[in-house]
């Protein structure tokens, strides 16, 4: 039985940061780890994508509507900032929130834009590991869902096919060419 004049007990430290959260997709705070920022990055080109498309196609319709490229004026102009503005703003924001999950500043993620250190930047954030507890930024980000461990393997998995294509392609192409030679030559 506990003694209802005893002192108050209460934990006077930080708590320990074993907790979790789960990250949403369109969040712009949090924390997100390496397989999310890939997946989440792959989902947003996903998107991004038709809207593209759907651009660039209003804009050949316009060009060709209105008399050719004279038609391509502030308004066209203005659409192509607006579809690059879209996938860099993104990138960013994806960036950001990675950042935080390394216990950087994101404003750091502005060196993406930079073409060189970009690359080399983006490496860093796809394969640099996270902090395991809560950092400044909150807490750390919960396990991958199934969804999002599908999305980030789309990358290695279309670096590979290309890798595969990029050798099988020109061998086949130089195999077809030496047996059309070797049939004309059997057929004289």
């Amino acid at each position: 039985m506990t003694n209802p004049y005893s002192m108050p007990q209460s934990q006077l430290g930080e708590i320990a940061g074993d907790e979790t959260y789960d990250p949403k997709f369109f969040s712009t705070s949090g924390r997100i780890g390496r397989v999310r920022y890939l997946g989440y990055s792959v989902g947003a080109g996903l998107l991004v994508f038709p809207i593209m498309v759907i651009m660039i196609a209003v804009m050949g319709v316009a060009t060709f509507a209105g008399g050719g490229g004279r038609a391509f004026g502030a308004g066209a102009i203005g659409a192509i900032v607006a579809m690059y503005a879209l996938p860099v703003a993104v990138m960013i924001i994806y960036a950001r929130r990675r950042l935080h999950d390394l216990g950087q500043s994101g404003w750091l993620s502005l060196l993406l834009l930079i073409p060189l250190i970009g690359f080399l930047f983006g490496l860093w954030l796809i394969f640099g590991p996270g902090d395991a507890h809560a950092n400044e930024y909150g807490p750390a980000p919960g396990p991958n869902t199934t969804g999002v461990i599908i999305l980030a393997a789309v990358v290695p998995v279309f670096c590979i096919i290309g890798i595969l294509a990029a050798i099988a392609l020109p061998s086949y192409a130089n195999y077809k060419a030496k047996a059309e030679a070797a049939r004309l030559e059997n057929s004289q």
